[in-house]
């Protein structure tokens, strides 16, 4: 009886190639975990849910989740990167990780993930009685975080810059005697824009904390 020939039994070596989603898993495992593992365990709480967002693409890629993970960490980015109170390091590295994420994704043909923040001028202008109110604080917050403060001069003129976005914005000053100058509004900030405060009347501490609903007035500029 011939010998059948070894070959007919060798299997076909077929090249294993990596899906979307694996390429997901490795730049989660070497790029994205190894940047918020730095950052410590405040900043991490705060990215814990994009980590998350980001998981769900190793599995399955969908657009839709795509697009989740994207907002979720443009957001994210852009609270810390106005948070005052993180290191500076820290920001830059989130940084880092935001043009690394960028750059994985865009040479896979997808749309840029994190959104840029882009600054502008704000100039605001405050005025008590008709006069102008001049070494008034003037504070701006966002989701519950000053982004950026300032007084306003002798001509009771200030300038900050802050990204593009919606801000609650107050101006204040102490007169003594109980009697404060005090205002607050909503504003949208999508270009250079000049707001004025025109106040006309004092309020009481009681009366400016129960529109501030519990936040702190900031007393100091740092």
């Amino acid at each position: 009886m011939p010998s059948e020939d070894w070959k007919t039994f060798k299997r076909s070596e077929v090249e294993i190639k990596k899906t979307l989603s694996d390429e997901v898993h490795e730049f989660l495992t070497k790029v994205f975990n190894v940047y918020i593992i730095k950052f410590g365990t405040d900043i991490f709480k705060h990215l814990e849910n994009v980590r998350d967002k980001l998981i769900l693409l190793t599995t399955r890629f969908d657009n839709d989740k795509y697009a989740d993970f994207c907002d979720t960490f443009s957001k994210m980015y852009r609270l810390i990167l106005l948070d005052k109170n993180v290191d500076g390091n820290i920001k830059k590295g989130l940084e880092e990780l935001a043009q690394k994420t960028n750059t994985f994704f865009e040479s896979k043909g997808l749309n840029r993930c994190v959104k840029e923040i882009k600054y502008y001028k704000l100039k605001v202008k405050a005025l008590f009685k008709n006069k102008e109110l001049s070494n008034a604080l003037v504070s701006i917050e966002s989701e519950g975080r000053v982004v950026a403060s300032s007084k306003t001069n002798d001509n009771g003129f200030c300038e900050v810059e802050v990204p593009e976005g919606r801000y609650a914005i107050y101006v204040y000053k102490d007169l003594g005697e109980g009697e404060y100058v005090y205002d607050e509004r909503i504003i949208i900030v999508p270009q250079e824009i000049e707001i004025v405060f025109n106040i006309s009347e004092t309020k009481t501490r009681t009366e400016i904390e129960k529109e501030r609903g519990g936040r702190p007035v900031i007393k100091e500029i740092s």
